[in-house]
C-alpha cells in the first residue's frame, strides 16, 4: 500500500524540481515568475498542512527562505498584474473621462518598477541567501525530513484535506464579518482567507492519486473561490497604486481625476467580490 510518506514525496519533488531550474531560466531571461511563485506556494502550503509529517527546525527554516524569495519574486509578477489591469480599466473609460497624460503615467511608473524589482532578483541569484536556499532546496528534493508520522496509509491524506477545508471555512467567515463590521483588518483577512484556499487546493492536489475524480471537483470549485479573492486582492493592491498615481499627477501639476475613477471603481469591485463570496460560506 502507498504510504503517505511517498504521496507527499512525489508531491514536493515535482515543485522543488521547478525551483532549482528557475534560477537557469531567469539568467536566460526567460519570464518563470508565475511557475516559480506557484511553485513557492505549493511547497509552503505542503509544510503547513502536512506539519506533522517533517522536522519542525528544518521545515521552518525551509519555510522562512521561501516566504523571502517568493517575496522577491512578488514584486515584478504584480507589477506585471498590476500593468495589465490598470491599462485595461484605462480602455474602458470613456474618451471625455480621461484627463491628462495617464497612459504614459501608468507606462513609466510600471516600467521603472519593474526593472527595479527584475534587478533585485538577479541580484538575490548571486546573493549568499539564495546560495543557501538552493543548498536547502537540493537538500530536500534528495531527501526530506520526514518524521514518523509520514509512515502511514496514503488514505490518511484525506484528514489533512478536511482540516484544510475547515480553516479555509473559518478565515472566510472572519474575513465576511470583518466586513460586515467595516473593520479595518477587513482586507487583510479576505488575503489569509485566500492563502488558505489555496492551501486547501494544493492539498487536494497533492490528495488527488487517493481522491480520484472527487479531487478534481473541489479542485474545480476551489478555482472559482480563489479567483474571486484573487481578484479582490489585486482590486485592494490597484487602489494602492492608484493613490500614488493620483498624488504624483496633483504633484506634476497633472490632473488626478481619471486615476480618483478607477480608484473608486476598484472600490466597488472589491465590495462586489466580497458579496459574491457569500455562496462559499
Amino acid at each position: 500500500m502507498t504510504t503517505l510518506r511517498a504521496l507527499v514525496a512525489d508531491y514536493l519533488t515535482a515543485q522543488l524540481t521547478v525551483l532549482v531550474d528557475a534560477p537557469g531560466h531567469i539568467r536566460a531571461g526567460e519570464d518563470v515568475t508565475h511557475p516559480t511563485r506557484v511553485a513557492v506556494r505549493r511547497t509552503r502550503s505542503t509544510l503547513r498542512v502536512f506539519p506533522e509529517l517533517f522536522e519542525v527546525p528544518k521545515a521552518g527554516r525551509l519555510d522562512d527562505e521561501l516566504q523571502w524569495w517568493a517575496g522577491t519574486l512578488g514584486a515584478v509578477r504584480d507589477l506585471d498584474v498590476q500593468g495589465v489591469r490598470l491599462a485595461a480599466a484605462l480602455d474602458a473609460v470613456p474618451d471625455d473621462l480621461v484627463m491628462g497624460p495617464v497612459r504614459r503615467q501608468l507606462a513609466e511608473l510600471v516600467a521603472v518598477r519593474r526593472g527595479a524589482a527584475l534587478a533585485a532578483v538577479h541580484e538575490a541569484l548571486d546573493s549568499p541567501r539564495y546560495r543557501t536556499l538552493d543548498a536547502l532546496l537540493h537538500a530536500w528534493r534528495s531527501d526530506p525530513p520526514f518524521t514518523a508520522a509520514a509512515d502511514v496509509g496514503a488514505k490518511r491524506v484525506a484528514r489533512y484535506v478536511e482540516r484544510a477545508d475547515k480553516k479555509t471555512h473559518k478565515r472566510l467567515a472572519q474575513a465576511s464579518k470583518a466586513y460586515r463590521r467595516d473593520q479595518p483588518d477587513a482586507d487583510e483577512l479576505m488575503h489569509r482567507a485566500r492563502k488558505a484556499g489555496k492551501r486547501h487546493r494544493y492539498a487536494v492536489e497533492l490528495a488527488g492519486p487517493v481522491l480520484g475524480k472527487k479531487a478534481d471537483a473541489i479542485v474545480a470549485s476551489r478555482k472559482e473561490f480563489q479567483e474571486l479573492l484573487g481578484e479582490h486582492q489585486d482590486s485592494v493592491v490597484a487602489e494602492g497604486l492608484l493613490r500614488e498615481l493620483g498624488a504624483q499627477a496633483g504633484a506634476d501639476g497633472e490632473n488626478g481625476f481619471t486615476w480618483g475613477l478607477l480608484h473608486a471603481r476598484e472600490q466597488e469591485a472589491a465590495r462586489r467580490v466580497v458579496r459574491e463570496l457569500r455562496r462559499f460560506l
